[in-house]
């Protein structure tokens, strides 16, 4: 896949985390001003994964290895396993392209990062040195995590550095997230020693301790100070808002299209780029400055999102109940085209793999993948072009050449390990919550096809059940409950309405004789042979079952009175088992006694009479077989 403009892959995962999407938006602007186009992909864990999930990653790593790429980013925060590293390392080998490692150093990288060490510890000398505080507690992540490690590291250094000694009991462990930074702040206010001030790992923590100070009654920063550390816009929509520190996204991404630019290959040994944070001081610490007040255009910004995340909560629950009891992809393709008009963005694109469509559509042909849902030049489709996977999407290049589109945003569609598809984004002058929705409808998409695929797995299996519910397991035609079932099916139908019924009532004989003699297996053997007999003559115009053992039944639903004897049922039971070599080589005979009796299909019909009345009859026959052994004998 070639193309004039340059395409730049990112990768990592929680793309929608407000510091990845600044970060993202920053990259949007540098590949529009340079003529790169930049393809996220985003990953759907940041834990630590099993080869499972692996597996289930390194579809995109594969969707990747198509494209005409000319760098690698790796987002190495959000993306712990090592093996999925080591494969795009490769692939970057392999394409001779460079791969850029960001806040994790990789070797056989470009390595860029920020500098989380300094950015914290000049928080803490601020608070020491501007704020006079010496009793400085901190609330780091998780354990062994090495974001913050290196903070704890930064804590420490800046301690030692003001004369302060370091007091474990002044250190806790909030894990990055609100409820673990209350449980570390209830147990800093019940030490008879109360902190100064409370440096925070990151800014959710940050915000939680200021909310669980001001609870117990402490007033922050009169009483004690707090920061955060990531600069999140939610730091100024808070009272009182948090001091902080912020990434210069805009250098970051400034500094990697020129580390793109000018590299010439995959190797770059022991290349390193940092980039620096920018205090944000605010209310917390006492510190606020004017530039730091939420704008109206903040203000309207934050409404427009609430309003945007009310709206597609309501179309979500809408698809979903419209979704849930469907057993149709192809059904699911139209409800999403006429449900996503709240999504619609520059260009929109969803993919299934063709196998989940083959079902209902047998002609789409053997490429891997079928257009699923498309949004193109203000024009929406359902189900559409199939294509094999080197192709990325059907007319990629005339779209990234005729649009004006700087990035694009790929998910895979899936439940667990178990893949569906992919989909594709494409705006101009993405915002957060254009990210954020991006990943609201792959979520919401990947349930819907769930749901639909699990649903049209339910409905065949209990087709199957119900088969089977109705169907003799030995010899494949009905067992009486279905017989019975079609019989009045049959009889109730307008069409057979003053036609004529007759039933068989066939019993074989001796079945005991070959399976004491022969086996069991030959007994089966020999009733599959009267079953495929009796199916034959009745298939065109009637139905047959095994009644159980060695008992059959039959009916034919003809234009007038059919009243075949039991020797001519028979004869042509004969003529059909002559034409089987299998049968010719035994050495006992399949033999059948038989009766039958017939009405017309009309209200006076008694359909339990009728078959007692066949069965009369076949033990007259059998009977008379019998006499007529025993005369011969």
């Amino acid at each position: 896949m070639t193309s004039q403009k340059k395409l730049i892959a990112f990768m990592g995962g929680m793309i929608d985390e407000e510091k990845n999407s600044n970060f993202i938006r920053e990259m949007e602007k540098e590949c529009r001003d340079n003529g790169y186009i930049m393809l996220v992909f985003g990953f759907s864990d940041t834990s630590t994964w099993n080869q499972e999930r692996n597996n289930c990653e390194m579809k995109l790593i594969e969707i990747v290895s198509h494209l005409n790429l000319t760098a690698i980013i790796m987002q190495l925060e959000f993306i712990k396993s090592d093996y999925l590293i080591e494969a795009i390392k490769a692939l970057g080998k392999k394409k001779n392209i460079p791969i850029i490692a960001m806040e994790r150093e990789t070797q056989g990288c470009i390595n860029i990062s920020m500098r989380y060490k300094e950015g914290f510890a000049d928080m803490v000398r601020h608070v020491i040195d501007e704020h006079g505080c010496r009793k400085v507690n901190m609330i780091a992540g998780f354990r062994g995590d090495h974001f913050s490690d290196e903070r704890i590291s930064a804590y420490k250094q800046v301690l030692e550095e003001k004369g302060i000694p370091f007091d474990e009991k002044r250190l806790g462990y909030g894990e990055f997230w609100d409820r673990p930074a209350r449980d570390v702040t209830r147990q800093f206010l019940a030490s008879t020693d109360i902190p100064d001030a409370i440096v925070c790992a990151n800014d959710n923590m940050a915000i939680a301790v200021c909310d669980e100070l001001i609870k117990h009654g402490y007033r922050v920063p009169e009483d004690i100070i707090v920061t955060g550390f990531d600069g999140i816009k939610k730091c100024l929509f808070k009272k009182p808002s948090i001091s902080t520190v912020e990434p210069d996204y805009e250098d970051e991404a400034r500094q990697l299209i020129e580390l793109i630019k000018n590299s010439r290959g995959y190797s770059e040994p022991d290349s390193k780029v940092e980039v620096d944070f920018v205090l944000k001081l605010r209310d917390s610490c006492g510190c606020r400055r004017s530039q730091d007040t939420l704008s109206g255009e903040d203000v309207t910004n934050l409404f427009d999102s609430y309003e945007d995340v009310n709206w597609a909560v309501t179309n979500i629950n809408a698809l979903f109940s419209q979704t849930a009891h469907l057993e149709s992809m192809r059904e699911l393709s139209e409800v999403v085209k006429k449900s996503l008009w709240l999504w619609e963005r520059d260009f929109q694109f969803v993919c299934v793999y063709s196998e989940l469509l083959r079902p209902e559509i047998p002609e789409i042909g053997e490429k891997e993948y079928t257009t699923f849902f498309s949004f193109r030049d203000e024009v929406s489709s359902e189900i559409g072009k199939s294509f094999d996977a080197d192709e990325f999407l059907p007319d990629f290049e005339k779209i990234i050449e005729t649009n004006s589109i700087s990035l694009m945003i790929i998910k895979l569609l899936h439940s667990g390990n178990h893949i569906f598809g992919y989909m594709v984004e494409g705006t101009r002058h993405t915002t957060n919550r254009d990210i954020r929705r991006f990943e609201e409808l792959g979520m919401t998409l990947s349930s819907a096809i769930n749901n639909v695929v699990a649903n049209r797995t339910l409905a065949r299996m209990h087709r199957e059940m119900e088969k089977l519910s109705v169907q003799d397991y030995l010899t494949g035609i009905l067992n009486r409950r279905g017989f019975v079932n079609e019989l009045h099916r049959l009889i109730d139908m307008p069409f057979n309405r003053n036609r004529y019924l007759t039933i068989y009532s066939i019993d074989m004989d001796g079945l005991k004789h070959i399976n004491d003699f022969y086996g069991h297996a030959q007994g089966d053997f020999a009733l599959s042979c009267v079953a495929g007999a009796i199916h034959h003559i009745v298939n065109r115009n009637g139905i047959c079952a095994r009644y159980g053992g060695d008992e059959f039944a039959c009916a034919l639903i003809t234009d007038y009175p059919v009243d075949l004897s039991p020797d001519v049922f028979r004869s042509r039971m004969d003529n059909v088992l002559l034409t089987r070599s299998d049968v010719q080589e035994k050495e006992y005979e399949i033999t059948a006694s038989i009766g039958s009796a017939y009405a017309p299909i009309d209200y006076n019909l008694n359909l339990e009479k009728l078959i007692t009345e066949a069965d009369k009859r076949m033990y007259e026959d059998k009977k008379l077989k019998h006499k007529g052994k025993v005369r011969e004998s």
